[in-house]
């Protein structure tokens, strides 16, 4: 896709990557992103540079079901809502994330994994 790079990398580079990259006033960071393939959990990181017609860079990494991600929130702070929301909606464990922000404590837990099965009323 011409607008969308993407750089595959392990979980123990994730933070010396975007230490290498990432200055508040050059990159935004959008969001990030996870999917349970079946198999583990795909987890995407996505930037842009502002004010700049480039392509949105995506660090991409997998991880095992019980796997912790480190968290970027000292890099980076406006990412806890996004740790945050892994945690609750596909019980990803990232360092310093509590959950509960996006689920009540009697909500069914990860949804969003591909295991999840709904009580049936």
């Amino acid at each position: 896709m011409k607008n969308f790079q993407e750089e595959k990398i392990t979980p123990d580079q994730l933070r010396e990557k975007i230490k290498s990259f990432y200055k508040e006033d050059e990159w935004h960071f959008i969001t990030i992103n996870g999917t349970d393939t079946g198999k583990s959990i795909e987890v995407k990181y996505f930037f842009a540079k502002y004010g700049k017609k480039e392509p949105v860079y995506a660090l991409s990494l997998e991880i095992d079901y019980d796997q912790t991600l480190p968290s970027i929130t000292d890099l980076i702070p406006s990412a806890w809502i996004a740790e945050e929301e892994l945690y609750d909606l596909l019980g990803v464990k990232v360092e310093k994330a509590k959950g509960g922000i996006f689920l009540e404590p009697d909500s069914p837990k990860a949804p969003l994994r591909k295991s999840f099965q709904p009580k049936e009323k």
